[in-house]
């Protein structure tokens, strides 16, 4: 409002000046050589003001015309622009249809329109040579893809993906953890430098890229943890042969972030039990077996118990006192008393847990008990036989190709990071190594 007000002013300021001088009229007189020229003011204001005028009037045809001209330059522009799209878009297509001959076409025309932005014409090029499996002409477009922030994240993914197909996981993981760090949110990232880790077993990577995922919000704290302690697992594995304490702090470091996962509590024990600090070892055997007694676990103390000669029934029954009732706990104890020829707590024991359809490890304890406690060899038999056709026990299985294998490792036989599951495998594949 107020600057309306000021160009009033001004307006009308102007006016009452102009209008005095015109009522007021002198003459304007000067000499060039022996001539004298003499006119009146208002006819030299007059002139002044025409040109003025006549200097806006050149001005504004000037610019009208530069501005016409502009919008025709660009009018012009967009429609080679919108011809080049066109013939991106054909190009794409006849790649999508297997006709190589119309997008080598689409492509050399589509260049003529777009040559400042050689892009697009990188993507297609990339796509004909894909199709006409030109890998060494392939490689090259990726490499100049790479020189320039509009196609750099499509440089980096084809050559993570042209050296996984040649299964160069070094030079893989190379280029797919610069295409983490440029872009993480690109679909499956994660995902596939997790599998080029499991192939290269390079583990202190994983847990440097499962922070970052974590931190871009890409996994759930339970997926950091879980992938992080599979490498401190393996890492502490490496290390058992060569330095103990930092073995047990690794895999102790596993745990907290995996607690009481079995494969993981196998390790520390063996390398405890390497330590001969036998007191420690019996006291963390009691103590995971009293916070979760299971399949798995009781496979992984057996093992532990029989290597470090702890299997007399005193502390067997030390360990199992908390939980006897459990059925882990009674096969636990059944297991060391036919290892120690106990046979009528053996026999005693197992009543209670045979039931009409039992597995094939009940079985096979009767088996022996028969034959142990009364050399009943006929008895003994009909309970092996039985045990063919019972119902069989929880293996690892991997759950991407069933596959099944007797211990769990970060990736299965089959070549899967962290997909064995503790399950009873499917009777056509029982086992596979």
């Amino acid at each position: 409002m107020f600057r309306i007000a000021f160009f009033v002013t001004q307006l009308l300021v102007l006016i009452l000046i102009i209008s005095h001088i015109f009522s007021n009229p002198f003459v304007v007189s000067f000499d060039i050589e022996n001539l004298k020229y003499t006119f009146s003011s208002n006819f030299f204001i007059g002139l002044i003001i025409l040109f003025i005028f006549l200097i806006i009037f050149v001005f504004y045809i000037f610019f009208r015309s530069r501005i016409s001209f502009s919008k025709f330059l660009l009018k012009n522009k967009y429609k080679k622009i919108e011809k080049g799209y066109n013939y991106f878009v054909d190009g794409m297509i006849a790649l999508a249809n297997k006709d190589n001959k119309t997008a080598i076409t689409a492509h050399r025309k589509m260049n003529n329109f777009l040559k400042d932005d050689p892009s697009l014409s990188l993507l297609l090029q990339s796509e004909v040579y894909k199709i006409e499996k030109k890998y060494s002409e392939l490689k090259n477009i990726y490499e100049r893809m790479l020189k320039s922030k509009k196609t750099e994240t499509l440089g980096y993914r084809g050559l993570m993906e042209q050296n996984l197909n040649n299964q160069d996981y070094h030079h893989a993981f190379i280029y797919g953890e610069k295409l983490f760090y440029l872009n993480p949110k690109i679909e499956k990232i994660y995902e596939t430098l997790v599998y080029i880790v499991a192939k290269t077993r390079n583990w202190n990577q994983l847990i440097s890229i499962t922070d970052k995922a974590y931190t871009y919000n890409l996994i759930t704290k339970d997926k950091s943890n879980e992938n992080k302690s599979i490498a401190l697992f393996e890492i502490a594995k490496v290390k058992l042969n060569s330095d103990l304490k930092e073995t047990i702090k690794i895999i102790t470091k596993a745990l907290d972030l995996n607690k009481n996962f079995p494969p993981f509590i196998k390790l520390q024990l063996e390398a405890i039990s390497k330590t001969k600090n036998i007191s420690n070892l019996k006291k963390l055997i009691k103590n995971y077996w009293y916070k979760n007694p299971n399949s798995l676990l009781r496979y992984v103390l057996l093992d532990i118990i029989i290597e470090n000669n702890l299997d007399n029934l005193d502390f067997i029954k030390q360990l199992v006192k908390n939980n006897f009732n459990d059925e882990e706990s009674k096969k636990l104890f059944i297991f060391f008393a036919i290892r120690n020829k106990e046979w009528k707590l053996a026999r005693d024991n197992i009543i209670g847990i045979v039931g009409s359809n039992p597995s094939k490890e009940i079985c096979n304890f009767m088996a022996e008990i028969e034959l142990g406690e009364k050399g009943d060899k006929q008895k003994s038999d009909a309970w092996i036989l039985r045990s063919q056709n019972a119902s069989v026990e929880n293996l690892w299985v991997c759950k991407i190709t069933n596959h099944s294998q007797l211990d769990w490792d970060s990736v299965s036989i089959s070549g899967h990071f962290n997909s064995l599951v503790w399950t009873k495998p499917k009777m056509l594949n029982l086992l596979d190594n």
